[in-house]
């Protein structure tokens, strides 16, 4: 019976910070006086790569989580998803109803 408690445990030690493993955020906080020196576009882009790291790490802890392969792959397709919603936006279309 100790034997299997203890079996239990040290899967339980070793496995769990595999499932609840991290990625570094590959935003850096910046101050507002250097948020306002940005560009026109350079203030986009970093307003875009800030909303794909919000939604891939609310994905990641909602789930199992992902390889860091498929974590970056998530983010790739997020920012694609905002690229094409700016560009939608800037030719003033309309996004198609489902």
């Amino acid at each position: 019976m100790f034997r299997k408690i203890a079996l239990a445990m040290i899967m339980v030690l070793f496995l769990t910070p595999l499932s609840m493993a991290e990625f570094a955020s590959d935003v850096t906080i910046l101050e507002k006086k250097d948020i306002s020196r940005f560009t026109d576009d350079q203030l986009i882009d970093v307003y875009m790569n800030t909303v794909v790291e919000i939604d891939a790490n609310k994905s990641f802890h909602a789930t199992s989580g992902f390889s860091a392969k498929e974590f970056k792959n998530y983010k790739d397709l997020l920012k694609y998803r905002l690229m094409l919603l700016v560009e939608i936006r800037s030719r003033n279309l309309e996004l198609p109803q489902f």
